[in-house]
């Protein structure tokens, strides 16, 4: 019986300690974006997040992006991104994990620049590439996380973005 014991208690924890959100949650957050393209260029965003187990997280985002005091050449676009977060760490409440994933945006500056980009091609007016996310994500409340997000992107480090965001998850219990 100790033994069972022991094995269920053990578990539990390592669950617990593996945990980014509860399995199947779904979470919206909306986030303020700056990036490291200008320093006028900031944004706006929205996303939404499945967590199929509790240290895997799909990530789905439209952001916006705009420039501010610039009346030469703004540069506004839009940009969706899909992607898989893993954990790196939890040291809960917060949790510290990266992933990679798909950038799409319809930015008019990267035609001058796609030459230099690593990965990266051109469709129509949309530009894809590949990007790779470092998040440090803090647990306010059950249903209320906050964090803050590095996106790497191989569109060029023009569109390389800092943000910082919360998510809330309506089902949490």
């Amino acid at each position: 019986m100790k033994r069972i014991l022991f094995m269920t208690i053990v578990s539990c924890l390592w669950f617990t300690s593996n945990a980014q959100y509860d399995p199947s949650a779904i979470n919206y957050g909306v986030v303020a974006i700056k990036s490291f393209g200008s320093v006028d260029e900031v944004g706006l965003g929205a996303r939404i997040e499945y967590a199929s187990n509790c240290y895997t997280t799909f990530i789905g985002e439209y952001n916006r992006l705009f420039s501010v005091d610039t009346k030469d050449n703004p540069d506004n676009y839009n940009e969706l991104a899909l992607g898989v977060n893993l954990i790196l760490f939890n040291w809960y409440p917060t949790t510290i994990t990266a992933g990679f994933g798909y950038i799409g945006n319809d930015s008019s500056v990267f035609e001058e620049i796609e030459d230099d980009a690593l990965i990266a091609f051109r469709s129509g007016d949309f530009n894809h590439g590949a990007q790779i996310k470092l998040r440090a994500l803090h647990q306010i409340s059950i249903s209320v996380h906050i964090f803050a997000e590095l996106n790497i992107k191989s569109l060029g480090r023009q569109y390389d973005t800092f943000l910082i965001g919360f998510s809330y998850d309506f089902d949490a219990r």
